[in-house]
C-alpha cells in the first residue's frame, strides 16, 4: 500500500462532507421560501358600505348603495361583478384590478312593483377560482 491510498480517501470524505453541508443549507434556504410563497393569502376583500343604502324601500323605488373590491390575489385579477335581487341577476360587468389595486363604484336598483319584500341584494365578484360577495337586506318600508 503506498502513500496515496490513504491520501485520496481523505480528501474525497472531506469534498463529501463539504458538499452535504451546502446541499444541506441549500435545501433549508429553499424550503424556507417555498413555505413563505404558499403561506402568502391569496384573497378578494368585497364590502358593501353600510351608511350607503336604506334597509326599507317600497315596490318601485330606487335603491342606491356603494360597494367596493380589494385585490389581494398577488397578480393582475379579472372579475365579473353581478348585482342580484333576489335570485335574480340585475347587472354584470367585467373589471381588471392589480395586486394591492381596489374600486369603489356607486350602484341603484329599481325594485320592481310585484317584488316581494324583504328581499336580499347581493354582489359578487367571480375570480377564475374564487367568489366572493357581499350582500344586505331590504324591508317592506313601515310608511
Amino acid at each position: 500500500m503506498n502513500e496515496n491510498d490513504d491520501i485520496i480517501p481523505e480528501k474525497t470524505g472531506k469534498l463529501m462532507l463539504k458538499a452535504l453541508i451546502a446541499a444541506t443549507i441549500l435545501s433549508v434556504v429553499l424550503m424556507s421560501y417555498l413555505l413563505w410563497v404558499s403561506s402568502q393569502e391569496r384573497y378578494t376583500t368585497i364590502y358593501i358600505y353600510p351608511d350607503s343604502y336604506t334597509n326599507y324601500a317600497k315596490p318601485g323605488s330606487v335603491v342606491k348603495f356603494k360597494y367596493g373590491i380589494y385585490c389581494h390575489e398577488g397578480k393582475e385579477t379579472e372579475y365579473l361583478i353581478k348585482v342580484y335581487l333576489g335570485e335574480k341577476l340585475v347587472k354584470s360587468k367585467e373589471i381588471m384590478l392589480k395586486n394591492g389595486e381596489s374600486r369603489e363604484e356607486n350602484e341603484s336598483i329599481v325594485l320592481p312593483q310585484n317584488i316581494s319584500l324583504p328581499v336580499k341584494v347581493r354582489v359578487e365578484a367571480v375570480t377564475e377560482n374564487s367568489v366572493y360577495d357581499a350582500y344586505f337586506w331590504i324591508k317592506a318600508s313601515k310608511e
